[in-house]
């Protein structure tokens, strides 16, 4: 498994220590979740320091989602941190609009904004992905509302994320007709409860998902992984995981399960 330390899961710690993390973890990259307060260029410095290649940029800038004409500015610039970082992948994650009139509104609305950020990302030589939100309100989460976007912005591929796809999609299934689009895994784990639970939230299929480290919840995470391909195993993989009770250190925590990771 080619791991990939997602930075939003030390998000609490200094990035020093997010990238000495992931180098004495055995991560292969790094995926930058927003900018953690650095500009672009610092943190590729750190980066380089450690040795440690940035795999993506995720952009988590607001415009598009709350109808700003100044949107596609903020992806110009999130396209800019992408190309300083060095990452050969720029993610998009689509989420609701803040004026949601409908899921099918909010596809459409999206899919015109993909075209439009897809065509400035390959002017930069950088691969455009989205994936599959998890929210209640999420517009674009099984495969075949991915592929409705995808269809209209050729070129455009996927950073496929499992566990989202599991609030409202069988993930196996939707795989195996996203796979060729697929540049990028997330992985995560969720407690799944058919009645409100605490910490659970309620997802499109009906349940409610609260947050598991990996290996702890109720998501079969083996069985998606033996579907993979060895050429598709090359793809980074995010570890979108963490010690939710704050009692293990994020430095021990992401080396056992590393460790436990690498043997699959």
């Amino acid at each position: 498994m080619n791991i990939c330390m997602m930075s939003l899961m030390m998000d609490e710690y200094p990035v020093k220590r997010i990238v000495d993390t992931a180098v004495s973890c055995g991560m292969k990259a790094i995926d930058w979740i927003g900018l953690h307060g650095k500009s672009a260029a610092e943190l590729k410095k750190l980066c380089v320091d450690a040795g440690l290649p940035v795999a993506a940029h995720t952009m988590l800038k607001w415009g598009f989602i709350q109808g700003r004409p100044d949107y596609l500015d903020e992806f110009k610039s999130s396209l800019e941190d992408a190309c300083i970082l060095g990452a050969k992948v720029l993610m998009l994650p689509p989420f609701a609009r803040q004026n949601q009139s409908s899921l099918a509104d909010d596809r459409k609305r999206y899919a015109g904004y993909f075209a439009e950020a897809y065509e400035l990302s390959a002017k930069a030589g950088v691969t455009l992905t989205l994936e599959s939100t998890g929210f209640g309100n999420s517009p674009i989460t099984t495969a075949d509302e991915c592929l409705e976007i995808l269809h209209q912005v050729p070129g455009l591929k996927i950073t496929f994320d499992h566990g989202n796809t599991a609030t409202a999609d069988d993930p196996l299934a939707a795989f195996a007709k996203l796979r060729e689009y697929v540049v990028h895994f997330h992985l995560k784990d969720w407690h799944i409860y058919d009645e409100p639970a605490p910490g659970g939230d309620l997802k499109r299929c009906g349940k409610y998902f609260a947050d598991a480290a990996i290996g702890t919840g109720d998501l079969d995470i083996r069985s998606f992984w033996d579907t993979v391909t060895e050429k598709e195993r090359e793809l980074p993989v995010n570890l979108e995981t963490k010690d939710y009770s704050g009692k293990t250190a994020p430095e021990d925590f992401f080396a056992a399960l590393c460790s436990e990771l690498q043997s699959w």
